[in-house]
C-alpha cells in the first residue's frame, strides 16, 4: 500500500499544474479510524492525509473538469466508445454502467496497453491515470469490502434483509455485461481483452461479465453526482467517508475564478499527518451498503425501506396513464411505469408516505367513475389533481395497495435464511431490523388513514368549492347582493332603437 500511494502521489506532482489548483493532501495508508479517532470495523485501505495544517472550510483539494482524466457518461458515449457503442444503447445499469465501461477501458490501457486509445493524453497525465488504476482495490480485495463480491450465502441473506434487492442489481449488471460481451467485446478481443495481467503477474478480469461487475462496484463506491452528471475523478475518489465531513461539491477555481470543477472543503481543523475526510451525503443504510460497501453511523438514525409500485399493464386506461407520466408531469422528467419510493421511520415522523408516492399511487389506481379525469380536456391538469385525494373509492384502493406492499415486504423478511456468524450477517440483521421498523410505521399510518377516509376532502368537493357551489342556495341570497343581476332587467318595449 505504501508503494501504491507513493507512486500515485509522485504522478500527481508531475502533473500538478494541470490536475489541481489547490492540493493540501496526499494519498496514504488509512489508519482505519473515523473523524473522531475511534477505530472502525471496515478496512479503508488508502485515504487522504493532510500535508499541512488546515482550518475549517479550507480547500483540501480541487480539480477542474477535463475529459483527459474525468470519467463520465458523456465522455464514454461521445468520445471513448463513439462509433462502437450505438447511440441508442441504454443499459439497465444506466450512467454508472457507461462510467464502468470507460473504467474498464482505462484498466486495459494501463495493464495491457490495449483498449481504445482515447482520450489522447500527454505522458505525464497517462502515467497519473496508470498509477491511479494500480491503486484501485482488486476483485479479491472487494470480496470482504463490497456486497457485489460477497459469498453467495451472504448475498442470499442480504436479499431477504432489504427491499433494495441485491439480486436485481446483480441481474442488471449481468444482463448489460452479457450484451456488451456479445455485441462489442467479442468482436475484437485484441482491443477488448477478457483479462489483463498486473506487473506482479496477477490476472484481473477486464472486458467480461466479472470485469464489468468489478468496474460497477468501483464506480458505485467512488463516483459522485455533481453538477448534473455522475463523475469518477481520479485521486479525488481516494478520500474516505465521515458523517461529519463536507460533501464534494462543484465550484470555480483558477486565477480569475472561471475554471469549473470540484472541490472538497475541510469540515474542521486538521493537523499535518492526520487523515482527512469527505461525506458521501445523506443515503439510506441499504444504499450505503450496496453502493459503498459499508453503513456509517448516521445512516442508522433514520429507518428507511424502499417499496416499488408499477402501473397494471392490463388496466384499460394503461396507455392514457403512460401518456400522462411521459408528457404531463409538468417540469419533472418523464416517469417510468414502475417507480420506487422510500418509506421512513424517524423521530418526529408519523410514518406518512412520500407525497410523490401517494400521487403516483392515485394515478395507478384511477378508474371507474373517476376515469373521466383521464379525458383529453383534463390531460394537462390530471397529474396535479393526483396530488390530492380523488374519491373515497380511489383513496381506499391506494391505502390498501400500500398496506399490501408493506405487509408482503415484512412477510418476505421473515423468510430470511438462518444467519451465520460474521460481519456480513451482522450488518444484514441490523438492516433487516431497520427496514422492518420503517415498513411497520408506514403500515400503522395507512391503517389509521383507512379509518378516516370519510373525513377527507375529495375532488368533487374541491371543485364545487372552486366554483362557489359548495353551499345551499336561495334566491334571496342573490337578490340582496347588489353586484348580481337576477332575472329581467328592463321592461318589454323599453328598448331605445332607431329603426
Amino acid at each position: 500500500m505504501e508503494t501504491l500511494s507513493s507512486n500515485l502521489n509522485a504522478a500527481l506532482e508531475a502533473s500538478r499544474k494541470d490536475l489541481t489548483r489547490t492540493c493540501n493532501v496526499k494519498v496514504g495508508v488509512s489508519p482505519n479510524k473515523d473523524g473522531y479517532g475511534d477505530g472502525i470495523a471496515s478496512n479503508m485501505r488508502l485515504g487522504w492525509i493532510a500535508t499541512k495544517d488546515v482550518n475549517k472550510n479550507d480547500i483540501l483539494m480541487n480539480m477542474p473538469y477535463d475529459e483527459l482524466w474525468e470519467l463520465s457518461p458523456k465522455a464514454a458515449r461521445t468520445k471513448v466508445f463513439a462509433g462502437i457503442l450505438d447511440d441508442a444503447y441504454e443499459g439497465w445499469t444506466g450512467d454508472a454502467g457507461l462510467v464502468a465501461l470507460q473504467l474498464l477501458n482505462e484498466i486495459a490501457r494501463s495493464f495491457a496497453k490495449s483498449g481504445i486509445a482515447k482520450p489522447v493524453r500527454s505522458p505525464p497525465i497517462q502515467a497519473f491515470l496508470d498509477e491511479w488504476i494500480k491503486a484501485l482495490p482488486t476483485p479479491a480485495e472487494l470480496q470482504t469490502q463490497h456486497p457485489l463480491f460477497w459469498p453467495e450465502r451472504d448475498q442470499e441473506i442480504l436479499q431477504s434483509s432489504s427491499n433494495t434487492k441485491i439480486y436485481r442489481i446483480l441481474d442488471d449488471i449481468e444482463e448489460d455485461a452479457t450484451w456488451l460481451v456479445t455485441n462489442v467485446f467479442e468482436k475484437d478481443r485484441t482491443k477488448f481483452p477478457e483479462t489483463v495481467e498486473t506487473m506482479s503477474g496477477e490476472s484481473l478480469p477486464c472486458f467480461s461479465v466479472e470485469g464489468y461487475k468489478w468496474a460497477m462496484a468501483l464506480v458505485n463506491s467512488r463516483a459522485f453526482f455533481v453538477d448534473g452528471s455522475l463523475r469518477l475523478l481520479p485521486f479525488m475518489d481516494m478520500c474516505n467517508h465521515d458523517d461529519d465531513a463536507q460533501e464534494l461539491r462543484g465550484g470555480f477555481m483558477g486565477t480569475f475564478g472561471t475554471t469549473k470543477g470540484v472541490e472538497i472543503l475541510s469540515s474542521r481543523k486538521y493537523k499535518v499527518g492526520e487523515e482527512v475526510f469527505l461525506s458521501h451525503g445523506p443515503k439510506s443504510a441499504a444504499d450505503y451498503l450496496l453502493e459503498n460497501g459499508f453503513c456509517p453511523k448516521d445512516a442508522w438514525k433514520t429507518a428507511v425501506s424502499e417499496v416499488s409500485l408499477e402501473l397494471d399493464s392490463e388496466d384499460r386506461f394503461y396507455d392514457d396513464k403512460l401518456d400522462i407520466l411521459e408528457f404531463e408531469t409538468y417540469d419533472q422528467a418523464p416517469m417510468d411505469p414502475m417507480q420506487s419510493f422510500d418509506v421512513v421511520s424517524a423521530p418526529g415522523r408519523d410514518g406518512e408516505p412520500d407525497p410523490a408516492f401517494m400521487q403516483f399511487a392515485r394515478l395507478a389506481k384511477l378508474g371507474g367513475q373517476d376515469a373521466f379525469l383521464l379525458e383529453s380536456i383534463f390531460r394537462k391538469e390530471v397529474w396535479g389533481f393526483m396530488a390530492y385525494p380523488v374519491s373515497q373509492k380511489n383513496e381506499l384502493a391506494v391505502v390498501e395497495t400500500i398496506v399490501e406492499l408493506c405487509e408482503s415486504s415484512l412477510e418476505d423478511m421473515k423468510d430470511c435464511p438462518e444467519t451465520t456468524e460474521g460481519p456480513n450477517a451482522e450488518v444484514c440483521a441490523r438492516l433487516r431490523t431497520s427496514e422492518s421498523r420503517a415498513l411497520r410505521r408506514t403500515l400503522e399510518f395507512m391503517l389509521r388513514e383507512k379509518e378516516a377516509l370519510d373525513l377527507k376532502e375529495y375532488y368533487q368537493e374541491r371543485r364545487l368549492k372552486d366554483l362557489g357551489l359548495d353551499s345551499e342556495w336561495s334566491p334571496e341570497d342573490d337578490m340582496s347582493n347588489p353586484d348580481l343581476n337576477y332575472g329581467q332587467t328592463r321592461s318589454p318595449g323599453g328598448a331605445d332603437f332607431d329603426w
